[in-house]
């Protein structure tokens, strides 16, 4: 019987605990925004390289500042999982592919993110910064 309470109470605690924990959304990465870094790369401002987030339709989109961008948003953000696994790109030559050489890699190691007023950072799994935006 003291084992079965035990984990009784032990359940219960998990649950109260994980009501606590808010499930993180994309709400606030709605609208476009302007790359400015990618890793220690800084984007040009000549390069109009940007992601938009259509939070209602579930829709990635922008440019690599040569090539046109879009994908989908996942239903719900994983732990650890890409965040851009679903994009695709236009597949242009540009007189100077550096920054969209830098972008495109760059994307796939994204797992999570973090808005701060008007900047976002896209984030790998470690918790570094793999991109740096400016709302538009």
């Amino acid at each position: 019987m003291r084992k079965v309470c035990n984990l009784l109470v032990a359940t219960a605690a998990m649950l109260v605990m994980g009501s606590c924990h808010e499930k993180k959304t994309f709400d606030s990465l709605g609208g476009e925004w302007d790359v400015v870094a990618i890793g220690e790369l800084a984007v040009p401002d000549s390069v109009d390289a940007f992601m938009g987030f259509d939070i209602a339709e579930q829709l990635v989109y922008g440019s690599t500042g040569c090539n046109r961008l879009t994908g989908a948003l996942p239903a719900e953000i994983e732990p650890e999982a890409p965040m851009f696994a679903a994009m695709g790109s236009t597949r242009r030559m540009c007189a100077d592919m550096t920054v969209e050489d830098a972008m495109l890699p760059a994307l796939g190691r994204v797992v999570d993110f973090k808005v701060d007023g008007t900047s976002l950072c896209l984030l790998d799994v470690a918790g570094n910064t793999v991109m740096l935006l400016e709302k538009r």
